[in-house]
């Protein structure tokens, strides 16, 4: 047994819940999720209230209907928040996840929804609904991400590109808004995350600028915004200091929550551990207590 194998039992006995593994479709318990989730904090808002915000924003165009699409849904921090803002309207709400158990998370507790099994940007290429409102707390960056992943940077950019543009042009009508936060990968939170990402995926190689994701989205919108088809808002947000109790919940939060468990049974686990815990240093005071800026951007789109 070799010394990678060796010390990666060794994590597997300090830390049990290394030992839990998940795929892009087979995700972590939806109650695990929520236990793991940190509140994220920016300028006093939290996520959801900068998504409430943006909610307000159309309530004020007194929507009696409205159809609308959430990417990526989760175990439904924002499907909760949007129906509860429409509670007095008809509405038609459709959840798309690639978990199944997320979405069966969330059939148990939205019952006037409908939900779809499906990559994010695969669902957008293909339906031919249309909607007043589309939007994605978190999310749809790991689509676009994957996608590139595995069609390469050109065709799966194009890709992506062409189904944007698409939903745009076909599947939104005048005044329909789309609203995405995306996360921040400068930011303290992320940059560790990118410095092992592109130990596995050449697409993150350059992690000095804004992940790969974002930079093709601001291409696209921009793009719309010059051909008149939208009205952009672009917002970046520095988040509030998140706080980890101990280096034990901060490795957890980051490799299962963050990671997926990506790396949970790679031979580079034990390298990953030691540098997420020399970069956690950096960040911990006398008592032990962990504490990193997040940040975001807000996408706010409105179809002209």
């Amino acid at each position: 047994m070799n010394l990678f194998n060796n010390n990666r039992l060794d994590l597997y006995e300090r830390y049990p819940w290394l030992k839990i593994t998940t795929t892009i479709e087979d995700y972590i318990e939806p109650c695990y999720y929520d236990r793991l989730l940190k509140e994220y904090v920016f300028s006093g808002k939290t996520d959801l209230q900068l998504f409430d915000e943006f909610l307000s924003s159309m309530t004020n165009n007194n929507y009696n209907a409205i159809n609308a699409l959430e990417l990526g849904c989760g175990s439904g921090r924002a499907t909760e928040v949007f129906l509860n803002k429409f509670k007095d309207g008809k509405v038609r709400l459709r959840l798309v996840d690639l978990s199944i158990r997320m979405l069966e998370f969330c059939r148990k507790r939205f019952k006037k929804t409908s939900f779809v099994k499906s990559d994010s940007v695969e669902f957008l290429s293909k339906t031919n609904d249309k909607y007043d409102v589309i939007f994605s707390l978190w999310s749809f960056s790991h689509s676009v991400h994957q996608i590139l992943i595995n069609q390469g940077v050109t065709s799966g950019g194009r890709y992506v590109r062409d189904t944007i543009k698409k939903v745009i042009i076909n599947n939104m009508i005048k005044g329909s808004r789309l609203f995405i936060i995306h996360f921040d990968s400068t930011s303290e939170e992320q940059e560790i995350l990118m410095s092992q990402w592109k130990k596995v995926f050449t697409l993150y190689n350059n992690i000095e600028i804004q992940s790969p994701s974002k930079l093709l989205l601001d291409e696209i919108f921009e793009e719309l915004r010059k051909e008149c088809l939208i009205n952009l808002t672009l917002s970046h947000h520095e988040g509030e200091d998140i706080e980890y109790s101990s280096l034990d919940e901060a490795l957890e939060i980051f490799l299962n929550f963050h990671m997926e468990s990506y790396f949970n049974e790679s031979p580079l686990l034990p390298i990953v551990v030691g540098e997420l815990t020399e970069y956690f240093k950096n960040f911990m005071d006398n008592e032990g207590v962990i504490r990193i800026k997040p940040g975001c951007f807000t996408y706010n789109i409105e179809k002209i």
